[in-house]
């Protein structure tokens, strides 16, 4: 074997979000109205959920993926007054920013779970590491910064690059393309038989399920290689597989 490839969420990050909230988007549209944009909170909640709605029924793709950064432009550019200030939403990053703070204000507990950090460590000085998440890149990337970790990949693959999400095989084999391995060479370790497990077998690599609290753990829907309670029991599972081979 020559490379491990993440699941992030609720795998290696312990998070919870709650985009309902409707505080959320009455802070949302307190910060919009000092840059022109004059929406209740009421309006700025339904034009994101019906942008995802519409976004979803576009899209040709099995399990599709939104682009966030593509909403908040959509909303923004409908809702901007010029004459009282020019977003340059093209040339600024403001858009971006707005997702990151839609992020931040629906965030309501984020932690890396116990010695993933070691984990990792220990499991870079052998393995090329990568990264497949059902996310969007501007907000793993940084939220990755935050534990220190995101150095350690080699290749990082987000759905929101794609437009589509896991199960879908083509972002597993992206990531191996990325890593210079084949899938037999490698291995993903992941919270859910549906979207990690189904989806590393799919295209013929060995899958780790990691029974967290979060996510789908029936093995009818997929049989992972192996079973571990955490990230951090990696490192000795290896350490076994190796002085048996």
């Amino acid at each position: 074997m020559k490379a491990i490839v993440f699941d992030v969420y609720t795998t290696l990050i312990d998070i919870s979000t709650d985009e309902e909230d409707w505080h959320v988007y009455d802070n949302l549209a307190k910060f919009l109205s000092y840059r022109g944009v004059y929406l209740s909170a009421d309006e700025v909640r339904w034009f994101y959920f019906e942008k995802i709605t519409k976004q979803l029924k576009d899209s040709k793709e099995q399990y599709p993926e939104i682009d966030v950064r593509r909403i908040w432009y959509e909303i923004l550019s409908a809702s901007e007054n010029k004459d009282v200030y020019n977003l340059r939403l093209n040339k600024s990053t403001f858009v971006k920013d707005v997702v990151v703070l839609h992020r931040a204000l629906s965030r309501k507990r984020i932690r890396l779970y116990s010695r993933v950090f070691e984990a990792l460590t220990w499991l870079k000085r052998s393995f090329r590491l990568g990264v497949v998440s059902d996310a969007q890149r501007c907000i793993v990337l940084p939220e990755l910064k935050i534990f220190g970790i995101h150095d350690m990949f080699d290749a990082i693959v987000v759905s929101s690059d794609y437009g589509f999400r896991k199960p879908d095989g083509r972002l597993f084999l992206s990531c191996l393309k990325k890593l210079g391995v084949s899938p037999e060479e490698a291995v993903f370790v992941g919270n859910d038989t549906f979207r990690d497990i189904q989806g590393a077998n799919s295209v013929g690599m060995g899958s780790v399920l990691v029974m967290t609290e979060y996510g789908n753990k029936d093995q009818s829907v997929a049989k992972p290689t192996f079973v571990v309670n955490s990230v951090a029991e990696l490192p000795g599972i290896l350490r076994s597989v190796e002085s048996k081979s």
